[in-house]
């Protein structure tokens, strides 16, 4: 089978709707949106230009690829069922490049939700039917665009937290870690969502991402860092009764830099309580590793529930290695160490732990978060309600507004074609002859990209956003 031949990147039922369109169709006019009642009410926009440039950009039909596709929906559907004198028109009059045009809103940009995103309209009357046809490959963006919301706020929680509690600031670019690689459903998936956690945060484990700024997104910076670390195989290899001296080991071996140490093997506390033991020579260990220039370990408890165990793991290293008071009289460690919680974390357990270290007196800079399929699979295109919606359609000449308006009143559709504008730092989508700059930008028209952005320059619009208190 040809990959990614795109008279196949459809559904099924979709093959069958060039015949069902009223007759006289010319164009389709079809939108993207985060509906209101998502789990946040901004949108960061990101991952179109790596569809664009994978999938559609260029000669993408071909005769071989016509063939095929009509081979496999006789076999799949019935015989006369696929529309192969609109892909022969495309490949014969338009030399295989996609007759449409899609615009939209800068990637990066942050977006009420409620407002298009992105729109979609053929630019041959001919091909009415390819819009629509386009819609679940173009709609795969929810991903990205999900998890980039989604790392996005969960730096604005922790900037505001580390605000409050007068902590330093320079760890924030690391203090939420892609741990989700392993728990992706693809590898495809793990570069994608882990890319959209790179617009808010620097630190990562999913080495496949650290490709796509390049590839992509022209731009060859390197925008993810990790860290060594260990994991149970490690700290287990010499059984409960050698851990004390694998530990050793472990430490022993590093190099300079920062060391994260899983710390629940067997029992964290017996683990903390060791560790901050004057005199003890896992204490020792630790000092002289941090005696180091810039030096630091970081802890990492691997289960119990978050909140509790957080606290109780911060209290033990404080009665351990010490601690001061910010300006602002929230505990901070006196040497270089931290906490890494990394287990079963999503948004508001990361603002239950945040808001419970705060309550009990300790400075948001003393953790650090890791989060795996939380951030890689918990989402899912309801989290931010996207939904791809024809809105207007052209029958002999005159243009018809559409809509859908079901029972439920939360999936009623936008009606006509429409502009996204500016208005005190919100966004507003209102029709398109309506006055008003228009965001919604052509990037891509008949094959080639029009509009092609830099990761460092996405990054910068996501930054903006989070940044903000």
């Amino acid at each position: 089978m040809i990959e990614n031949n795109i008279c196949l990147l459809t559904d099924s039922y979709k093959v069958t709707h060039h015949y069902f369109y009223p007759k006289g169709t010319e164009k389709i006019y079809s939108y993207l949106e985060s509906r209101v009642g998502a789990e946040f009410n901004k949108t960061i926009f990101y991952g179109l230009q790596y569809i664009l440039k994978k999938y559609l950009e260029g000669q993408i039909v071909t005769q071989e690829k016509i063939d095929e596709a009509d081979n496999l929906i006789a076999n799949h559907i019935g015989p006369d069922i696929f529309n192969r004198d609109g892909w022969q028109y495309i490949l014969d009059e338009h030399d295989g490049h996609l007759p449409i045009e899609i615009k939209a809103v800068a990637e990066g940009t942050p977006v009420d939700v409620g407002n298009a995103l992105m729109t979609v309209e053929n630019t041959d009357d001919k091909s009415y039917w390819l819009p629509n046809y386009l819609e679940p490959l173009l709609l795969q963006v929810w991903y990205p665009s999900t998890v980039a919301t989604l790392s996005a706020e969960v730096r604005k929680l922790c900037n505001f937290y580390l605000e409050v509690t007068g902590s330093v600031k320079d760890n924030l670019d690391f203090m939420l870690h892609d741990f989700g690689y392993r728990g992706a459903t693809s590898t495809e998936s793990s570069m994608l969502s882990g890319s959209a956690h790179l617009l808010s945060f620097s630190g990562t484990d999913t080495i496949a991402a650290l490709t796509i700024p390049e590839n992509y997104y022209n731009d060859s910076n390197l925008y993810g860092f990790s860290v060594q670390a260990t994991e149970h195989s490690v700290m287990t290899s010499l059984g409960p009764e050698g851990e004390i001296s694998q530990i050793l080991n472990v430490i022993d071996n590093a190099k300079d830099g920062v060391l994260s140490l899983v710390i629940d093997s067997y029992n964290y506390r017996n683990f903390l309580e060791e560790s901050g033991k004057s005199g003890t020579e896992l204490n020792e260990a630790i000092l002289n590793f941090l005696d180091g220039e810039d030096n630091k370990v970081v802890f990492r408890p691997d289960s119990g529930e978050p909140v509790s165990t957080t606290i109780d793991c911060l209290n033990l290293l404080s009665e351990g290695f010490g601690s001061h008071l910010t300006d602002k009289g929230y505990k901070v460690f006196d040497l270089n160490i931290g906490l890494l919680w990394g287990d079963g974390l999503n948004y508001q357990k990361i603002r239950d732990i945040l808001f419970a270290m705060k309550s009990a007196g300790w400075a948001a800079q003393n953790i650090i978060f890791g989060m795996g399929g939380g951030l890689h699979t918990a989402v899912n295109r309801d989290t931010q309600r996207n939904a791809f919606k024809c809105s207007a359609q052209l029958r002999d000449g005159v243009w018809h507004d559409i809509f859908k308006n079901p029972l439920d009143s939360s999936k009623k559709s936008k009606t006509g074609r429409f502009k996204l504008i500016r208005e005190n730092n919100s966004f507003r989508t209102v029709p398109i002859d309506s006055e008003g700059e228009d965001y919604l930008q052509t990037v891509f028209k008949d094959g080639e990209l029009l509009i092609d952005d830099t990761f460092a320059d996405i990054k910068q619009r996501a930054l903006k956003y989070s940044n903000f208190l």
